[in-house]
């Protein structure tokens, strides 16, 4: 496996904008008791090394759901820690869109601590990086992802720094903080100009509880392509799929329309003219 993801950096980094099957060497599906078999068999079609992980708990650990999965997505980056290359982390509610491994990269490679959300929820961006226009974003959920070693380890210095300060019992809302406490480490987090597949899932009912907006339920607003399956919450209808994908671009439009797709942050000043770039890159995403 080593030579082989060896050679499809070496590939990836010769002159031609590389895929995610070139530079990613393996994926981690984080499970608990879902089937997630056809999103296994999807990954392992785009050749990009499937391997599950599913949680388990001690009888003391009688945590809350959202530090459960922080639990899970820890174990996932420890692995990835030790790895070569790139690693896709997904939850088991994710569908990707198919022909998932020709897709392009969509960030800075000569950036060492540069990682990527292939879904984003409400994606946002903080600025245009480079000649190549990369997405420098924020967005809050884990559902599906990449990571280096170097950023997998910062990762799980979040983990270490918010957990040692926190009751495990008490509903932590990690992924929406996770973003900036890894800017903070110096990583630095893109995004593709469209999702590279769907939150298949239903909201943690968690985050309806504790009043996070819109009851935590989210979707992708624009797909990069043909999903592999039907997300669940379709419940096999075609109709409910076509009907939320419409729903899902409205609120794109909104969010650009409401001023809620650039993120002013003091790393990144922003010109009159940067403001007009970002929005029509945002307009373009949400029309193509």
């Amino acid at each position: 496996m080593g030579k082989v993801v060896t050679a499809r950096r070496r590939l990836a980094f010769e002159g031609h904008n590389p895929t995610l099957g070139e530079v990613v060497g393996q994926s981690y599906v984080l499970a608990y008791t879902e089937n997630v078999d056809q999103l296994v068999a999807a990954l392992d079609e785009e050749k990009l090394n499937p391997t599950v992980i599913r949680a388990t708990y001690t009888k003391e650990e009688e945590y809350s759901r959202t530090v459960r999965t922080f639990m899970n997505h820890l174990a996932a980056w420890k692995r990835a820690a030790e790895q070569e290359g790139y690693t896709l982390i997904c939850e088991a509610d994710f569908v990707p869109c198919k022909e998932l491994g020709s897709f392009p990269t969509f960030w800075p490679h000569d950036d060492p601590v540069a990682w990527g959300y292939l879904y984003q929820g409400s994606p946002r961006i903080l600025a245009l990086i480079g000649r190549e226009k990369y997405l420098r974003g924020h967005a809050a959920p884990l559902v599906a992802y990449v990571v280096n070693a170097r950023v997998a380890r910062l990762l799980c210095n979040f983990f270490d720094t918010e957990m040692a300060k926190r009751d495990p019992r008490v509903f932590f809302p990690f992924d929406g903080m996770l973003q900036w406490g890894a800017m903070a480490r110096g990583a630095t987090a893109f995004i593709p100009m469209h999702h590279y597949g769907e939150h298949g899932g239903r909201a943690n009912p968690e985050h309806g509880l504790h009043g996070v907006r819109r009851a935590g339920e989210h979707r992708a607003d624009n797909l990069a392509g043909p999903l592999h399956f039907l997300p669940q919450y379709c419940d096999g209808s075609q109709s409910t799929y076509r009907l939320v994908r419409a729903k899902e671009r409205l609120f794109g439009f909104a969010r650009l329309l409401a001023n809620k797709w650039i993120v002013n942050t003091s790393v990144y000043p922003l010109s009159f003219s940067d403001k007009v770039e970002m929005a029509a890159v945002g307009l373009k995403r949400l029309l193509t």
